[in-house]
């Protein structure tokens, strides 16, 4: 589908990477085929083969995505890891995973380097992807099936996270869809800001652009000013997020200038008043579509272009049913979704995935209720929260308090620090100069 859809390419940039102090790096069609081609045969060159489980800890960049597509190509299956996860869920995902091989950046070398024994160990250097380690070891490769496109980790309130199996029909949905209620253009450009690791951004600001020939610019700040600067020197039409990034943009409009090409925020991972929905709007004076998946399922619903709805998160997605389980057929219920295109599982979690099923009906854990055709989020029945976008499990937040309360007596602020403030868009100050 990827190479397909590069084929009917014009000459337009697939890719567009600023980079410090230098000229920016354009990726047209031919060329980023060409580059998943050569990814696909270094990464077999390695050792790596099909069904081999491959965590990928990389930066916003061309290279994740060439990795990421190469990897698919050959039949192994990426990983996508955030670079902020500490020891506690590397342990925890490294234990149920197994990989063959990982593939990261150097300069990330010392946080992984506990999981790097008789494995492929691949790095990424100044824009370099070269081999690191070898092994000897006979490496057998995972048991998985091979509609699976990937492994992505995530929290359901059991204290640890959990590795849903991802299709490739989930990406290839996912995309179609926000494409129908984003409405874009050939040859528009969209900023890509979250980290590549979320399968919201995989799917909205990845194969999205891909399949319908926009131009992604990626970005590797959150600094406001820098944000506006991409937007203006690059004309970007389009950003896929989470709402406290559009906050944050709204707090700093004073360092925008025009932005005269703006026009559609998607907005997604985090809850969006109605209150803040206005505001966003009224700031920016764009499309605002707010929508709702999980990385089991994404996405479920969406807003759609020029029908968007305060306080909603859009009307049903194509072939999506939902069914909201209350005692009330009027008041708000666990959300329970049903699709061909969902996850197929959690990797080595029978027994989870049996209890987020009943029947055919995927248990969101979160509660909501539909009104006039519109799906309305409301809160959480799962045992986690939302951050910014982020899973946070309360129950894993508990072990890891009552783990250091009884080794070191660690005070709670600390604890809080040390797991959620990675999670956080800290403050920024307007006369920073990065």
């Amino acid at each position: 589908m990827t190479f397909e859809s590069l084929d009917g390419w014009g000459e337009h940039p697939v890719f567009i990477e600023p980079i410090p102090n230098q000229k920016p790096v354009y990726t047209e069609a031919k060329e980023f085929k060409q580059k998943i081609i050569k990814a696909a045969n270094f990464l077999e060159k390695s050792g790596i083969k099909k069904n081999y489980l491959v965590p990928i800890f990389l930066e916003n960049s061309v290279d994740f995505i060439c990795c990421f597509l190469g990897l698919v190509k050959i039949g192994a299956k990426p990983i996508p890891i955030k670079l902020e996860y500490r020891k506690f869920e590397l342990d925890e995902i490294f234990k149920n995973s197994q990989p063959q091989a990982i593939i990261a950046e150097a300069s990330h070398l010392k946080i992984i380097k506990p999981y790097l024994s008789q494995k492929i160990v691949i790095l990424r250097e100044n824009g370099k992807i070269k081999l690191h380690q070898k092994t000897t070891k006979k490496i057998k490769p995972a048991k998985i099936s091979d509609e699976i496109a990937s492994i992505n980790y995530t929290y359901r309130g059991y204290g640890y996270p959990l590795g849903a199996m991802v299709p490739h029909v989930q990406y290839i949905h996912g995309a179609k869809v926000l494409q129908a209620g984003l409405q874009a253009k050939p040859k528009e450009k969209m900023l890509v800001i979250l980290p590549m690791s979320h399968i919201f951004t995989l799917v909205g600001c990845i194969f999205v652009p891909i399949f319908h020939e926009i131009t992604s610019v990626i970005s590797n700040t959150m600094h406001p000013r820098k944000i506006f600067e991409l937007i203006n020197e690059f004309n970007i039409n389009h950003i896929t997020a989470v709402p406290e990034i559009y906050l944050l943009l709204e707090k700093f409009k004073n360092m925008a200038g025009k932005l005269l090409s703006l026009k559609v925020f998607v907005c997604g991972g985090s809850s969006l008043s109605s209150e803040d929905y206005y505001r966003i709007k009224k700031a920016f004076n764009i499309d605002l579509l707010h929508g709702y998946g999980l990385t089991e399922f994404t996405p479920a619903s969406r807003n759609i272009r020029g029908k968007a709805r305060a306080g909603t998160v859009g009307p049903l997605c194509e072939n999506v049913e939902c069914r909201i389980v209350s005692k009330n057929k009027n008041k708000a219920g666990e959300i329970l979704l049903k699709t061909g295109n969902m996850f197929r599982g959690y990797y080595k979690n029978p027994e989870i995935t049996e209890e987020a099923f009943e029947g055919d009906w995927f248990k969101t854990g979160d509660i909501g209720k539909i009104e006039d055709a519109h799906l309305i989020f409301e809160k959480e029945k799962k045992k986690t929260r939302k951050v910014n976008g982020n899973m946070v499990d309360l129950e894993e937040l508990e072990r890891i308090i009552n783990l250091n309360d009884r080794k070191n007596q660690t005070d709670f602020k600390t604890i809080l620090k040390n797991k959620i403030a990675i999670y956080k868009i800290p403050y920024i100050n307007p006369k920073l100069k990065d």
